[in-house]
């Protein structure tokens, strides 16, 4: 009797494994549902998962070429999916947004760039806040060098505070110019946020109506050089 349990237990688990291992196969998925962090997945994402569900296949399958399809998209930063009964696959995308553009001066389109420093796409016109540059932008796909991304995150603080919206590099530095204000100019490595401190307290002071300001000869200041241990205010 002993026997006979030990036997119909190890039949028991060896039948739960063939199910878990042939079920895949074995279960039809007739529809795909994608959803991204903002509703509804994109229309270019929505494409291709169109094209992964136009006909009926098995779970494996499916799961197998939606892996294919979505694992190197650029437009895609992760993604996890699973079976809801009785034959829909969930696929949930979490999709890189870009975050600020840059532009080089002799074309006409800017490359949108997440906040990791991907290139996402190209387009026409953005109402991001953007960098003008000399250099070619590299092709979607491909990351923007350390010192442009630097610049990037600099500007969009800018803008954040300040609502500067372009910046340019001019000698290895970011100018940007403030609106009704001066001409700001950044290094393009150190600390984003000792960096924007040091505006904000320069404008602060510059703003200032106090008599015992530490900073003089500042009522017709036209740049702020944040690139020395001292600002330099000319």
């Amino acid at each position: 009797m002993k026997f006979l349990k030990i036997f119909l237990g190890l039949s028991t688990i060896g039948l739960i494994i063939a199910a878990l291992i042939l079920a895949p196969k074995k279960i039809i998925i007739s529809e795909i549902d994608c959803q991204s962090q903002f509703g509804p997945c994109n229309a270019s994402i929505q494409s291709i998962i169109d094209r992964v569900s136009n006909q009926e296949k098995s779970y494996y399958q499916t799961k197998q070429d939606i892996q294919g399809v979505l694992s190197n998209n650029i437009l895609i930063r992760d993604y996890t999916y699973h079976f809801q009964f009785p034959s829909t696959l969930e696929v949930n995308i979490l999709e890189r947004k870009p975050k600020y553009a840059i532009k080089n001066g002799g074309i006409e389109a800017y490359a949108l760039i997440d906040e990791e420093g991907y290139v996402i796409y190209f387009q026409d016109l953005t109402g991001l806040p953007f960098l003008v540059t000399n250099e070619t932008p590299p092709n979607a796909g491909e990351k923007i060098s350390e010192k442009t991304h630097f610049a990037l995150e600099v500007l969009y603080g800018a803008f954040s505070s300040y609502q500067a919206r372009e910046g340019k590099i001019e000698e290895e530095s970011l100018v940007i110019e403030l609106s009704q204000g001066p001409k700001v100019i950044f290094p393009l490595e150190g600390d984003k946020e000792v960096l924007l401190g040091s505006l904000r307290l320069v404008l602060s002071k510059l703003n200032s109506d106090s008599q015992d300001s530490q900073i003089e000869n500042v009522s017709g200041a036209r740049i702020i050089d944040l690139r020395f241990k001292n600002p330099v205010i000319k």
